[in-house]
């Protein structure tokens, strides 16, 4: 793990022939904007996938990493 969790700021990712700017988002922080926006969340499903799961052997860091936490977060939310 390179950064903090709550460190919310852009950083550039090599991709292929150029870089991609990105930035992580704490959980509170979606949760907080669809609140502001006037959503309830009725499901919140946190899922790395299964064959990333199983993997055995040599992993890459980013297999590691996916092995650790998920890989994807998903909100169902309806608007008030």
């Amino acid at each position: 793990m390179g950064k903090s969790y709550f460190d919310e700021s852009y950083f550039r990712m090599p991709m292929d022939d150029s870089q991609v700017l990105l930035c992580n988002r704490k959980i509170s922080t979606y949760v907080n904007a669809l609140a502001k926006a006037g959503f309830v969340i009725q499901q919140m499903v946190e899922q790395t996938d299964e064959a990333t799961m199983q993997a055995k052997g040599a992993l890459s860091d980013k297999e590691k990493k996916a092995k650790m936490l998920p890989i994807s977060v998903i909100f169902k939310a309806r608007k008030l």
